[in-house]
């Protein structure tokens, strides 16, 4: 089920070989478990989070900026394990 997030995460480099220089290898990284869990978690958290932003908007026709702080923090947790892990 959670293969598309393992594939989007999975690092790829090329490595042109020095003494052949038309043979080209790619090594894939495979990301770790706990990172795929901590990605589709926050996924889910911020579809959450913004189907309740929508129905309190529909409910009392205004912007709750509590809800709003939270689907910006899980943003930002997402952005800082990836490029965590790009580094």
């Amino acid at each position: 089920m959670l293969g598309w997030l393992r594939r989007t995460l999975t690092r790829r480099r090329v490595i042109v070989d020095d003494e052949a220089p038309r043979r080209v290898r790619v090594l894939e990284e495979e990301p770790s478990e706990a990172l795929v869990y901590t990605i589709a978690l926050t996924l889910l958290i911020i579809l959450a989070l913004s189907i309740l932003e929508a129905l309190y908007l529909l409910t009392f026709h205004q912007w709750s900026d509590s809800i709003f702080n939270g689907i910006m923090l899980v943003i930002g947790t997402v952005l800082g394990a990836l490029w965590g892990r790009h580094g």
